[in-house]
């Protein structure tokens, strides 16, 4: 008898000690909007050189240059879309102006392709 209450008292406490242990916040699931990334694909069709530009609100930080007739892409952490509203801007190289682009609505594991056209007003964004 004293054996089978012996039995029953560990896989009593078998069971219930890895009911008790306590998860870190270091083994929690990452958050994807905190550690995913953000492809933009920029697809230059005008004959000058464009530098692009991430903007919020008031904020700009240049992401690079695509050459004339060239394609590059950029790759930046999801987050630093921020809150809020985000664009982006192409400025030529010599160019009479900059132009910039409407809203971004992006969600984590999305990329955007912009394609700038010779005339930059008809240039379209595409987010897939």
């Amino acid at each position: 008898m004293r054996g089978g209450r012996t039995l029953l008292l560990g896989w009593a406490l078998g069971m219930a000690l890895p009911a008790c242990a306590h998860r870190s916040e270091s083994e929690d699931a990452p958050d994807p909007a905190t550690t995913a990334e953000l492809a933009v694909e920029i697809e230059n069709h005008n004959w000058s050189d464009v530098i692009i530009y991430l903007v919020r609100g008031t904020a700009t930080e240049r992401l690079g240059m695509v050459g004339s007739l060239r394609t590059e892409t950029f790759v930046f952490p999801f987050r630093r879309l921020g809150v809020g509203e985000a664009r982006l801007r192409a400025y030529p190289i010599g160019g009479p102006a900059a132009f910039t682009s409407e809203n971004l609505y992006v969600q984590p594991g999305q990329m955007v392709k912009w394609t700038l056209e010779s005339d930059l007003t008809r240039s379209f964004l595409g987010i897939y």
